[in-house]
């Protein structure tokens, strides 16, 4: 009976052996399965948008979203939005822009509607919190950007134009440059969102805001995270001090904002983020957490910590990289998470981790569109730039394989 059990285990344990072995054999392969030029990149971005649509509009993922995350539903609805006008102001086709713009006003729309802003509360000032108008007038910026003809875009643009006062008037009024997200919380990001849609007015029609930004940027820098001098991950809402020092989630995604606001004071922080955030993990790149020298745990904000990388940050890298040029490690870094996210594609569409977290897949797609409109990479990227990975994979297959059979190797090595 006792030689039985140990015989299923044993054949458990190489079961469970063969399958990671795959796996990783897979994962390894993978790293190299997507090299896209432009347009092949476009098309491939289309299917996770494909993904996303038919989950929003059949299967309610927007409130599943918001039953997981304190913002999951007004997310996933702008990114999803943010992806389309990025494909759109990327391919000036009339087909893909009807479509972008199409379904970008649908997203708008969604996180504009009474169910999405009645979990925010009216008497912050703006009203309903930097977080809710800042990623409403994101949207809505990116959307006039593409295109101020389309039909009933009077209502639209008075509407941007009405928020964007609303968010100056707001600052001005404020002692501190970042503006409450919710009642008494202040989250730098989110207001980054709000100036980032701030200056797209400038691009649209005039340079009526540059005073109120240029103004803005001169109080974040007193403002600054200590130890890093990065923009903090949360602060005071009532003077602007830092509660919460920069994490890897919060900078990543400022940063891809700050690059349409001030490019100077973008590029001066983009340096400190690469010394302080930007790092590899078994020769992989990614984005740890904390800033160097410091560890913790991973929250709602950050998503899973392992190894010290924030899987939030680690996904929005990906756009950060492409609008600071880093051309190659924003390539690396998603050919690392679509390896790690075992993604599923088909000719209808694209999704990772099977489905189960679609936030993630909008998350990704926005991170991919947001390098359609830069410059191409002209690079030579390193052919086995994953080298370092490839070898640990190895001996970690061959070690745990020898573990396996030590007791059959120890007794030939005896006879």
């Amino acid at each position: 009976m006792v030689q039985t059990i140990c015989i299923v285990i044993r054949n458990i344990i190489f079961v469970g052996l063969l399958l990671f072995s795959i796996l990783l054999f897979w994962i390894n392969i993978k790293l190299y399965a997507d090299n896209f030029n432009k347009e092949e990149k476009s098309k491939d971005i289309q299917l996770q948008l494909n993904f996303l649509n038919k989950e929003l509009k059949n299967n309610k993922l927007g409130a599943r979203m918001q039953n997981i995350f304190p913002e999951g539903f007004v997310f996933t609805n702008a990114l999803y939005g943010l992806s389309w006008c990025e494909l759109g102001l990327a391919d000036s086709s009339t087909a893909t822009n009807e479509i972008a713009l199409k379904e970008a006003l649908y997203a708008y729309n969604e996180i504009n509607s009474d169910d999405a802003k009645s979990i925010f509360s009216k008497s912050l000032i703006p009203e309903n919190g930097i977080f809710c108008v800042g990623w409403n007038n994101y949207l809505l910026s990116k959307i006039l950007l593409m295109d101020t003809t389309f039909d009933k875009n009077k209502k639209y643009q008075n509407i941007y134009l009405k928020q964007c006062e609303l968010i100056s008037t707001s600052l001005q009024n404020s002692k501190s440059p970042f503006l409450e997200s919710y009642e008494a919380q202040s989250w730098p990001a989110d207001m980054c969102v709000a100036m980032a849609s701030v200056s797209n007015y400038d691009r649209i029609y005039n340079a009526k805001y540059k005073f109120t930004i240029s103004d803005w940027i001169t109080k974040v820098k007193t403002k600054l995270d200590p130890k890093t001098k990065l923009i903090p991950h949360k602060t005071d809402y009532e003077n602007g001090e830092t509660i919460e020092g920069a994490r890897g989630c919060s900078i990543s995604l400022i940063l891809r904002l700050l690059s349409e606001i001030d490019s100077n004071f973008a590029k001066e922080q983009y340096k400190i983020y690469k010394e302080e955030f930007v790092s590899t993990t078994f020769g992989l790149p990614s984005i740890n957490e904390y800033p160097k020298g410091e560890s913790g745990y991973g929250d709602i904000d950050s998503g899973p910590v392992i190894f010290g990388v924030g899987f939030a940050g680690t996904i929005v890298s990906v756009g950060t990289f492409s609008v600071f040029k880093d051309c190659d490690l924003s390539e690396n870094q998603y050919k690392t998470i679509n390896s790690f996210g075992m993604s599923y594609k088909t000719t209808e569409f694209k999704k990772y981790v099977f489905g189960l977290i679609p936030i993630a897949d909008a998350f990704i797609a926005w991170s991919r569109s947001s390098g359609l409109n830069k410059t191409e990479n002209n690079s030579q990227p390193l052919k086995y730039w994953a080298m370092k990975f490839h070898l640990i994979s190895i001996l970690v297959i061959l070690f745990s394989w020898t573990l396996y059979y030590a007791k059959t190797i120890i007794n030939r090595i005896n006879c």
